[in-house]
């Protein structure tokens, strides 16, 4: 089983093409039925928030809320970095549904270790 891991650390309202770019890899990668899963650390945590990414599209893609509604719909596992969503005040009750879980520097060295990593 091919497993992939997407670490985004940028928010999206700073680097709207690059966060849309992974977004769009990940489903790429879901389709071919690759086990995928997207980390959000550092002010990528932003995107997890509810109504956050509303409104943003970059120009060669479609808009951003509907690129992740579509990752969680094809079963892309997204987390959420629990110290730096604790550090830019982003609670879990303010989150989008499509948020597997919250997760420490633990959870990510886990699912590294067998998988291929891009880091953006």
């Amino acid at each position: 089983m091919v497993r992939l891991m997407y670490v985004i650390t940028h928010d999206p309202k700073e680097r709207l093409e690059l966060v849309s770019s992974v977004f769009a890899q990940a489903i790429t990668a879901l389709s071919f039925e690759y086990e995928t899963e997207i980390f959000l650390m550092d002010r990528a945590v932003h995107a997890a928030v509810k109504g956050y990414v509303d409104g943003l599209k970059a120009e060669s893609f479609a808009p951003l809320y509907e690129l992740m509604e579509m990752f969680s719909e094809m079963e892309g596992k997204l987390y959420v970095c629990s110290p730096f969503a604790q550090a830019y005040h982003v609670p879990k009750e303010r989150c989008i549904p499509g948020v597997t879980e919250f997760v420490d520097a633990g959870m990510l060295v886990v699912h590294a270790k067998n998988s291929t990593v891009f880091t953006y």
